[in-house]
C-alpha cells in the first residue's frame, strides 16, 4: 500500500472516513445494544462507507482538466477490485438494514 497517496486529499479522507465511523459505530452500538438487526446491519454499512471514503475520497474535479474515473484512479489506494467489493458490501448492508429496519421492522 503506497502511503504517499495519504498525503492528497487528506482532508476529504478524513472528513468521510470519520463520517462513516462515527454514525457507523453510533449504529452498530444502538442495534447490539437493542439487539436491532437491521440497526446493526446499518452501522456496518456506514463503517464500510468510511473505509470506502479514507481509500477513495470524493474528489471535485475541474471540468476539462481530467475525467472524474481518472481522478479516482490517480488517488485511489487498492486495487479496482477491492473497491468493487467494497461498494457491494456496503450497499448490501445498507440495503438489508435499512428493508430489516423499516420494512420488517427488526
Amino acid at each position: 500500500m503506497t502511503t504517499s497517496k495519504f498525503s492528497r486529499y487528506t482532508g476529504s479522507r478524513i472528513f468521510w472516513f470519520l463520517f462513516g465511523l462515527g454514525l457507523g459505530s453510533m449504529g452498530l452500538w444502538s442495534g447490539l445494544r437493542q439487539g436491532l438487526v437491521g440497526e446493526t446491519m446499518i452501522g456496518f454499512g456506514l463503517v464500510l462507507l468510511g473505509l470506502q471514503g479514507l481509500l477513495r475520497p470524493v474528489v471535485l474535479t475541474r471540468a476539462g482538466k481530467m475525467s472524474k474515473e481518472e481522478m479516482a484512479r490517480e488517488v485511489s489506494i487498492g486495487s479496482d477490485v477491492l473497491h468493487g467489493a467494497l461498494s457491494l458490501a456496503m450497499a448490501a448492508f445498507l440495503l438489508v438494514g435499512f428493508v430489516l429496519k423499516y420494512l420488517v421492522k427488526v
